[in-house]
């Protein structure tokens, strides 16, 4: 077969003679359709029936979504359906043949060719249409895949074109290709390092997604890739924790499927890499969310150690659950530490799972280094020597990569997310005819490939159930496990196409790493910082999940929010400015008065410096300040050689000389010490005048005394004549 772009001709309206025929109309539904790819105002959806398979001596049935995207009623028009006779063998040419057109339709000139008629369509309107091509015009009979081509055909002469494929289930079918699956399971993005209680039983519900995920997948060969916040937020909720959440816990626990762990919140590990973490982030605390009164009578966690990421984890074997007796009280070490909310007892812990076409050449290396050296890549991100499409295992360096097959792995997800029975039945249809290209290469040679699907969760899990279901029913394809796919040796040596992310990704994690630096160093002024760094790390990693990577408006409001956090946290202890002060004597005490607005003790050193040599201040006063609270520090200060106005520079810091305050505060002294000395001249001056006049006054007073007898004696007396 030629490529399908050089091999086509204009079809003419006398093949329509050829005894083909044509269902009518099946269905009128009123429906917002989505904007056409090529602009136009007819989006035409194409989907043949049985999932795209069909056995010799049976009708070919494709059934059409006719959408209106326009704003102007269409007028009534015909679909022609033409199914080519060429086998698509190869990956390219089913790539380009499903690639949507963008020319007027084009079809082989001995194509089996159906028409069926379109009413006409009022804006946002959709019909559903059937063309059937009865079994006694298909005359085919190699086994492969063929491809389909829609035309609209207006009355003003425009066409809209759409492609499809189905697979002939005829002579020399190849051997039965080997898929092994692996499925993440993670939540909606958040910005909370735990999930809600409310969301965990939102999402756990019968109809919940985490529901319908784990039914669709439960008891097969997948592999499951878990999140590991959703484990541990369902443990930190201890007795809390809504009945449905710990039910689904249970079974996963119960599951036969091999589970290995995502890194916590499905954080980013190439951005990560690629923005300079020294290692790969892991929570370090969740103290700050767990309420003891939770825990009372639980017995403590034990479990067998399993190492995650080069460290151990323990598994508690039975979560937490309420104390029969009447007054229970907690048991010592009922509280689960980090170890026992996250362990889990896990097929392997090795596995670094990045998102499609985001790794460099370096992030290998630095996943091995962080004990993750086996990584999912995208086949796409991966090259080998041969320049062949990269499948299966292989190796680049000391790394293991599990090669994700993008054609497969494309068609399983656009049939997990379908949303609609007829983009369903084309999604399966895709998916049967890329697996039937991938049995019939190499000459039939049986391979084995590895399907994923991506962070975006499936919308509806029977349609996830469906696909997984199609991989065993096809002839030409069966599910392998993905354990044992993991686990092969790697025989091909490849290399790691350079593709890193946005540079506006990597650069904002760069940005949210420095911030959690600043914090940490922060929080040396808490005795114990455990619970603040705890949250603040879990908030970063729900932050770095990938499932953010599709909505970077959100992202970008969501880092934002994080940034005033941790602002707000550096801000939270500060020296709240006071009134001038006036030194009136040689020494005294100002007073720093510090607010502390966490809800942790705090203790800070008040370092002070003054502007020039008018004042002595003691350089440094530590003080303890309770959670939520203020208190005023008592520094010391001595007058110095002159008065005047000084400047006095204060600053917090931590204990270990980490500096606190966001800005230094400046404190307005006046030195006036020379009242105190002239104050005291005068009042020395005025009780030495008192005293001396005193003692003035007492001198003149004696002087008195001793001049009154001496008058006494000059006194003449005069004696009276005797008789």
């Amino acid at each position: 077969m030629k490529p399908p772009s050089s091999r086509r001709l204009r079809a003419l309206p006398a093949l329509l003679g050829l005894g083909v025929v044509a269902s009518s109309m099946l269905g009128i539904v009123p429906v917002a359709g989505p904007a056409s790819a090529a602009g136009e105002p007819v989006q035409l959806v194409l989907a043949p029936a049985n999932g795209g398979v069909v056995q010799p001596g049976a009708d070919v049935t494709v059934t059409a979504a006719v959408t209106n995207t326009g704003s102007a009623t269409i007028d009534a028009s015909t679909l022609q359906v033409a199914l080519d006779r060429e086998v698509i063998s190869t990956r390219s040419e089913l790539t380009e043949w499903l690639t949507p057109p963008t020319t007027e339709s084009t079809v082989d000139s001995d194509a089996i060719i159906t028409a069926v008629p379109v009413p006409a369509l009022q804006p946002g309107e959709q019909h559903i249409v059937q063309a059937v091509i009865p079994a006694a015009d298909v005359t085919l009979d190699e086994w492969g895949v063929r491809g389909i081509t829609g035309t609209v055909e207006r009355s003003d002469g425009t066409e809209s074109v759409s492609h499809s494929s189905l697979v002939f289930n005829g002579q020399d079918a190849p051997e039965r290709a080997q898929v092994a699956v692996a499925i993440p399971i993670t939540t909606q993005p958040g910005q909370t390092g735990l999930i809600p209680e409310a969301t965990l039983a939102t999402i756990t519900a019968d109809n919940g997604i985490l529901t319908r995920e784990l039914d669709s997948v439960i008891g097969r060969p997948v592999g499951i890739l878990i999140d590991p916040r959703i484990i541990a937020s369902i443990r930190a909720l201890g007795s809390a924790a809504p009945s449905t959440a710990t039910a689904w816990l249970d079974r996963l626990k119960g599951a036969s499927n091999p589970i290995y762990p995502l890194s916590y919140g499905d954080a980013d590990v190439a951005a990560m890499s690629q923005g300079g973490a020294p290692q790969i982030l892991a929570p370090t605390s969740f103290d700050y969310a767990l309420d003891p009164a939770n825990f009372t009578g639980a017995a403590a966690p034990t479990a067998t150690p399993t190492p995650v990421n080069g460290t151990t984890a323990v598994d508690p074997g039975v979560d937490a659950t309420n104390s029969p007796t009447p007054s229970p009280s907690p048991a010592p070490d009922a509280v689960p530490d980090t170890s026992a909310l996250l362990a889990w007892n896990y097929t392997g812990t090795s596995i670094a799972w990045p998102r499609d076409n985001t790794v460099a050449p370096t992030d290998l290396p630095y996943f091995a280094g962080n004990g993750l050296t086996t990584s999912i890549l995208s086949s796409s991100n991966v090259a080998v020597a041969s320049g062949e499409p990269s499948a299966g295992v292989v190796r680049s360096g000391d790394s293991t990569v599990l090669v994700s097959d993008d054609m497969v792995s494309q068609a399983l997800r656009n049939a997990a997310g379908a949303l609609t029975a007829t983009d369903r039945q084309r999604s399966l249809s895709d998916l049967a005819s890329s697996l039937a290209v991938v049995a019939s290469e190499d000459g039939g040679t049986p391979q084995t490939v590895l399907a994923t699907l991506d962070r975006a969760a499936p919308a509806d899990g029977t349609a996830l159930a469906d696909a997984l279901t199609s991989l065993d029913s096809l002839s030409w394809s069966s599910t392998t496990s993905f354990d044992g796919f993991a686990a092969q040796t790697p025989a091909t040596e490849a290399t790691v196409v350079d593709q890193p992310e946005p540079a506006e990704r990597t650069s904002a994690v760069t940005a949210l790493l420095a911030s959690e630096n600043q914090v940490a160093a922060f929080s040396s002024i808490i005795t114990d910082p455990t619970k603040l760094l705890g949250e603040n790390r879990a908030n970063i990693l729900s932050l770095l999940a990938n499932s953010w990577a599709s909505n970077s408006g959100g992202w970008n409001v969501a880092v934002q929010d994080q940034t005033e956090r941790s602002a707000q946290t550096l801000s939270s202890v500060s020296i709240v400015a006071g009134s001038p002060i006036i030194l009136v004597s040689n020494s005294g005490d100002m007073t720093v008065l510090v607010q502390n607005n966490l809800p942790y003790p705090v203790t800070v050193t008040v370092r002070l410096s003054p502007s020039n040599f008018r004042l002595v201040v003691q350089p440094e006063v530590t003080i303890t300040v309770e959670a939520a609270s203020s208190k005023r520090a008592k520094v010391p200060i001595t007058a110095g050689v002159a008065n005047g106005d000084t400047i006095v520079r204060a600053e917090l810091v931590s204990p270990t000389g980490v500096l606190v305050s966001q800005q230094p505060t400046f404190i307005p002294v006046n030195v006036s010490a020379d009242w105190e000395v002239a104050g005291s001249w005068l009042v020395g001056s005025v009780v030495g005048a008192l005293l001396i006049f005193a003692a003035i006054r007492l001198y003149v007073k004696r002087r008195r005394n001793r001049a009154a007898p001496a008058e006494g004696d000059n006194t003449e007396i005069i004696e009276e004549p005797r008789g």
